[in-house]
């Protein structure tokens, strides 16, 4: 600004640092790699438990197809096992395994009569 032929510095200047912007930067990519960590974790955990899932339906359905086994409902690599135990006269019981890859196994069992 120039008054009478001379220049006036305003000494209110509106604006950011460079420091100031280096920090919230900063402070921005931390954030988030916070953020993506805990969205890694979340579909990792996601996953998981859709394969556990996957293995409680199955489960349950060589339970339904007793006595007949159905290995094509198994996945490729996963084990499972259906053996029954008689109980009383006329009754059985049965139980299923099925295990994942790399995860624990899920058991059933079904208390089955003529």
């Amino acid at each position: 600004m120039i008054v009478n032929n001379r220049m006036i510095k305003r000494k209110n200047i509106a604006g950011f640092s460079l420091i100031e912007v280096m920090l919230s930067c900063l402070l921005f990519a931390i954030i988030m790699l916070g953020f993506s960590g805990y969205l890694t974790a979340i579909i990792s955990q996601h996953h998981y438990f859709q394969k556990q899932f996957k293995a409680e339906q199955i489960a349950f359905a060589l339970l339904d197809s007793y006595p007949h086994t159905v290995p094509q409902i198994i996945p490729n690599n996963w084990q499972y096992q259906v053996y029954s135990q008689p109980y009383g006269r006329s009754c059985q019981m049965v139980f299923v395994s099925v295990t994942p890859i790399h995860h624990k196994t899920i058991k059933q069992q079904r208390f089955l009569c003529d």
